[in-house]
């Protein structure tokens, strides 16, 4: 019977480390996971098949020398995924260095899926309208 158990929490164990993840950089924070809350989270695991994922971009940039500082953030946006293998993926932002690139980013957010392999895509991120729109067409 025990080696039972172990037999079947090492299964377990197997398949919960197989699972595919996305790690995101720090200014993009994952807010939701297929319609659950997700606070400061910058790694999630994803379930097999379809996966929406809710992230806000957000960075500080030098504004003045008196070191206040200008907070760039986007309002929602999502990231449709399909997870069918057991990869990890890293997302990863162009290269964004001043404020005017962060808008820029903002108002056309496209990242780049890197998983283990090195095997690169470009996925653009949806805005609320365009989720609801596609959803919208979808049905029909």
């Amino acid at each position: 019977m025990k080696t039972l158990i172990t037999a079947v929490a090492l299964t377990f164990a197997s398949f919960t480390s197989l699972a595919a993840s996305v790690s995101f950089p720090e200014s993009i924070d994952v807010t939701g996971v297929n319609g659950k809350s997700q606070l400061n989270n910058h790694q999630i695991e994803l379930t097999k098949g379809e996966n929406l994922i809710e992230l806000k971009y957000y960075d500080i940039f030098e504004a003045n020398a008196d070191d206040s500082g200008a907070w760039v953030k986007s309002q929602p946006l999502y990231l449709l995924i399909s997870a069918e293998t057991q990869d990890q993926y890293n997302a990863l932002t162009p290269r964004i260095d001043t404020e005017e690139e962060a808008y820029d980013f903002i108002n056309n957010p496209v990242l780049t899926l890197k998983n283990t392999t090195g095997k690169e895509k470009e996925v653009t991120l949806l805005t609320h309208h365009q989720l609801m729109a596609k959803l919208l067409f979808a049905k029909q």
